[in-house]
């Protein structure tokens, strides 16, 4: 790589001054965004094969960090058909190594005589739903009209166990067609546990926002009325068109969802998570166009922090024509959303994005600190390939915050820097010389002096955390940090106890 590509992804370290008592001169590393663009990988995939029939995944795929070595992977229902007289079903994984996608197997990291995948279709979410750093799945099991279970499976970091069919919920009155293409999973209300939320449909201009908050072994279902409610909205105007993230870059997850109000008239309307409730924007959303047709999109919209400055953005392939596919992105300012244009960050006139519907994911899946975006295409009938679009913007913190989690369970030791063993300012040592090529301080006294000073309100991923002279932490958003604790402990993400001074290294 060229010393100016170099310069145009990061600035170099460089020196300030800093007008405050006890120090001055500290070291501050300063990103820079590159092209806002994503790459195309090409035909092959990261994934290929020809004995494999993608319809069979279709509405089932989702993404997250099954093993949690800080890069996105991909799982998906696969319905086996009749086995022995019963549905049959496995979750298959593509594990991302940075470059590719490592199929498990056939029988997946889950699989069941006895599963019917097809009542999960379009109701299947991923997230960290107990909070210990690897991803879950979830999804709406439809018993029958009025009966649903909302079944989980928690990874281990090499499988998913079941937990068991009655879920972490479930309820004799509740209809899960009336969300079906409408659920999302975040953390809602900021505690490092994702929850799940779904537009349900009460009548045609009736809608409620229903959430179920995680408690690490249940879900807890807030009341019918939801965190928001409406008598004037038609949530089939919306459907598999939702999306969740932290659009504003507070801590806590948003929702998103392209609203068809006429054939070429949509907003992109905007429900902010205030911890306890949603907040509506309005009916023009954070974004709105008269000259775009959300039917073109659907079934193929994500979100992620695809230009990775730490807030959740929106992307999506339109259907311009048969095989003219644009990937539409809208950028969160985090108050609204910035439309790049028609052609998008990448556009193809050879590509037929109905391919691809309903088995569109996000991810960093190669651990650069930006969102990817990923999708299976169908060849034909029987053969399939794993296609990526890679961003082409980093974001040092987030690789920082990713890197980190890789060594959860490393033992303390005093004095300890490296993954034999980490002391508390020897572990942030390590994960910034490795990610950032910044060499702070061996001890906290040094390192309480780097970079720039920052109040507990203005935290961002990357900060260090001193809670007090003898010991820090990373912070890791979410109010949560990532730290080597004591003597008899391990490295651990624990939640954001007292702050008495914060440092920024990354600008």
């Amino acid at each position: 790589m060229s010393i100016n590509k170099l310069i145009s992804k990061f600035l170099l370290i460089f020196c300030i001054s800093i007008g405050m008592v006890g120090f001055c001169n500290n070291k501050v590393l300063a990103a820079s965004s590159s092209d806002e663009s994503f790459t195309y990988n090409g035909s092959q995939g990261w994934w290929k094969s020809n004995g494999y029939y993608s319809s069979k995944i279709t509405g089932k795929v989702v993404s997250g960090d099954f093993n949690g070595d800080g890069k996105e992977d991909i799982a998906a229902f696969y319905d086996n058909g009749i086995v022995n007289g019963k549905p049959s079903t496995s979750l298959h994984t593509w594990i991302s190594t940075g470059s590719s996608f490592q199929y498990k197997d056939s029988k997946g990291w889950w699989n069941s005589e006895g599963y019917d995948c097809n009542r999960i279709a379009d109701k299947v979410i991923s997230g960290d739903f107990n909070g210990d750093g690897k991803d879950d799945i979830a999804a709406f099991y439809k018993v029958d009209d009025n009966t649903t279970n909302l079944h989980v499976w928690i990874s281990t970091g090499s499988s998913f166990q079941y937990q068991y069919s009655q879920g972490w919920w479930n309820s004799k009155g509740y209809n899960s067609d009336k969300i079906s293409g409408r659920i999302v999973a975040g953390d809602f209300n900021g505690d490092g546990k994702d929850d799940i939320a779904a537009f349900y449909k009460v009548g045609d201009c009736n809608t409620n926002l229903h959430t179920w908050i995680s408690t690490g072994s249940s879900f807890q279902y807030q009341y019918s009325q939801g965190w928001w409610n409406s008598t004037g909205y038609n949530s089939d105007q919306i459907s598999n068109k939702v999306v969740a993230g932290d659009f504003n870059g507070d801590g806590k997850d948003d929702i998103a969802a392209f609203y068809k109000a006429d054939a070429y008239d949509t907003s992109l309307h905007t429900w902010m998570s205030t911890g306890s409730s949603f907040q509506y924007k309005d009916s023009k959303g954070w974004w709105n166009s008269t000259g775009y047709n959300s039917d073109q999109i659907s079934n193929r919209v994500v979100a992620g922090d695809f230009n990775g400055d730490g807030k959740d953005d929106v992307a999506a392939f339109y259907k311009a024509d048969a095989y003219d596919t644009r990937l539409n992105t809208w950028i969160s300012t985090g108050s609204s959303f910035q439309y790049k244009d028609s052609k998008g960050w990448w556009n193809s006139t050879g590509y037929n994005s109905d391919q691809i519907s309903n088995r569109v994911v996000a991810g960093d899946f190669n651990g650069d600190g930006s969102y990817d975006v990923a999708a299976f295409y169908a060849n034909g009938q029987d053969s399939t390939s794993l296609h990526v679009w890679k961003s082409n913007a980093s974001n040092i913190t987030r690789r920082i915050v990713e890197y980190s989690k890789q060594f959860i369970g490393v033992p303390y030791v005093w004095g300890g820097t490296s993954p034999s063993g980490f002391d508390c300012s020897g572990f942030v040592q390590y994960v910034y010389r490795n990610v950032a090529g910044i060499e702070l301080a061996r001890d906290t006294y040094g390192q309480v002096n780097e970079g720039i000073p920052v109040s507990q309100d203005q935290l961002q991923p990357g900060d260090l955390v001193f809670p007090h002279a003898d010991h820090v932490q990373i912070y890791i958003g979410n109010n949560q940090v990532i730290h080597a604790p004591q003597t008899g402990d391990v490295v651990k993400i624990s939640p954001l106890g007292k702050v008495w001074k914060a440092r920024r290294i990354i600008q």
